[in-house]
């Protein structure tokens, strides 16, 4: 300012400090300008700021919701496979039980066709050896010799059916068509015969169930 003032130019002495307050003003000017410039650029950006801000917590709520709402139909998901799994493994426990239960009939099954096989074996075995029995005895009858007329046989042994064939020991005299009371069940004679057993030559009433109380020992008309 000094050196302003005391050079010696030809300008009047108050032309320099105008014009140096010419230029200050001008750079203050400028300088507010680009001041202004920057408020303006903060406010734009802080606008912004608060935009992204309320976009971001926008965001943020939405996710929230939606990852709660995920996060229950995920719960509500595991709870449903849950049951679904205590639902079959209850199945397939019900489904072994029934599978053993189904084995122990097949093999209770195979056990009772077992047992009808071999008492319908015995059946013919037993009906083969009656035949056999029989024959023999109708023949060994044809080849006695003819004797005198009796009441009936003398007889030792008595062949009685039942669930078990079996052989007693009796002491009757009884022909074909007689009734026997063995163990309060009335038998009727079908044939006296020679005992089955080997070598015992003991005569044997073959008997088969009569008529439940019909008087014993009595014969045929």
């Amino acid at each position: 300012m000094r050196k302003i003032l005391g050079s010696g130019s030809d300008l009047p002495p108050d032309e320099p400090l105008e014009e140096l307050l010419a230029e200050r003003r001008l750079e203050l000017e400028e300088q507010a300008a680009a001041l202004e410039d920057a408020i303006a650029d903060l406010e734009r950006r802080e606008s912004l700021l608060r935009d992204s801000r309320a976009s971001l917590e926008r965001l943020l709520r939405l996710g929230t919701s939606d990852l709660d709402s995920r996060e229950s139909e995920l719960a509500e998901l595991i709870r449903e496979l849950t049951a679904r799994e205590e639902r079959l493994r209850a199945e397939e426990a019900e489904l072994t039980r029934r599978r053993s239960e189904l084995g122990a009939v097949e093999l209770k099954r195979a056990g009772v066709e077992q047992r009808e096989r071999a008492v319908a074996e015995r059946e013919r075995v037993v009906e083969e050896r009656e035949q056999a029995l029989a024959e023999a005895t109708t023949a060994q009858e044809g080849n006695r010799p003819a004797g005198p007329s009796t009441a009936g046989d003398t007889v030792e042994l008595a062949f009685v059916p039942g669930e078990r064939y079996r052989l007693i020991e009796i002491d009757e005299a009884v022909e074909r068509g007689s009734l026997l009371e063995i163990a309060g069940v009335v038998h009727v004679v079908t044939r006296v015969g020679p005992s089955p057993l080997p070598q015992d030559d003991r005569r044997c009433a073959y008997l088969v169930r009569g008529v439940r109380g019909t008087p014993a020992g009595g014969g045929s008309s």
